[in-house]
């Protein structure tokens, strides 16, 4: 049986298209003619044939062509070792741990080190297989608990200072390079650049009054990179535990100081563990 190619399909639409095209010419011209015996016209039941034969010919080829795929795309990898297309839609969610620092810039007293949060969020790509593994193209978004600190400070008569990054969210576009190891495992490296932010707090409070104040959402670009092990579970389900680096360039927030505005740098970043579940090709049955 002959291969079926983009080209073929495109050349019989086209050709589909221009018989029906004439056809509906030629309806109407019989039609305004006041001649509408359909099989009485030769040329224009020559046109209804030709479509018929199209439509006919493309309901058998679409399953004779599912089983030639069946056949030669019965593995894993055998679609990329024949030349087929091994694009495989895919959804993931991701739960974790934030290990993270806040406000780490050169000369602020307002350092949050090393808080632990939960992390969770989704994605949505394409992996493209190969022999030795595969790479995914992907989107992603994911929320963050709030890092939070607060202290006494006796330097500054004993005031009552919070300092905390609430809501914080990041959207990434992610590259990921696969690599087969062994049978249904995989090493995995990448990264991505996207945006990130959260909701700047930092009030300080004395004998009761607040003295210093700042609830800001603030927002700028966002990098990670990171590696990790997939367990590929069958040909649809996957497991990842990864470990990612991830930071949010330095930002401006503003805020009230004993009643005049002001402003301060803040930041983030952190070491994060997160496990995924990734699902190829949900929308279509499996087999």
């Amino acid at each position: 049986m002959p291969k079926i190619t983009l080209k073929s399909v495109v050349c019989f639409f086209r050709n589909l298209r221009s018989y029906i095209s004439g056809w509906r010419n030629m309806v109407y011209t019989h039609s305004n003619a006041g001649n509408v015996n359909f099989l009485g016209n030769n040329q224009l039941f020559k046109q209804f044939r030709r479509i018929l034969f199209c439509v006919l010919c493309l309901l058998g080829l679409t399953p004779m062509s599912s089983v030639r795929a069946a056949n030669e795309c019965d593995s894993f990898l055998s679609c990329c070792d024949t030349g087929k297309n091994c694009r495989q839609f895919y959804l993931g969610g991701i739960v974790g741990a934030d290990f993270g620092t806040l406000n780490k810039v050169p000369g602020n007293s307002t350092v949050v080190p090393n808080d632990s949060l939960f992390t969770a969020g989704g994605t949505v790509g394409m992996r493209y297989l190969r022999n030795d593994g595969a790479w995914r193209f992907e989107f992603e978004g994911r929320g963050r608990e709030q890092i939070q600190e607060r202290v006494i400070d006796p330097s500054v008569g004993g005031a009552d200072i919070t300092t905390a990054a609430r809501d914080g969210w990041s959207t990434m576009v992610n590259i990921w390079r696969d690599y087969n190891v062994v049978e249904s495992v995989d090493l995995y490296a990448g990264g991505g650049i996207g945006a990130g932010g959260y909701r700047s707090v930092f009030n300080a409070t004395q004998a009761g009054t607040t003295q210093v104040a700042s609830n800001e959402n603030v927002s700028n670009f966002a990098w990670q990179a990171g590696g990790g092990l997939i367990y590929n579970a069958s040909n649809h389900i996957a497991v990842d535990l990864g470990y990612r680096f991830f930071s949010i360039n330095d930002m401006t927030a503003n805020g009230v100081a004993f009643g005049s505005p002001f402003t301060y740098p803040t930041n983030y970043a952190a070491s994060e563990l997160l496990l995924t579940v990734r699902i190829y090709e949900p929308f279509r049955r499996w087999r």
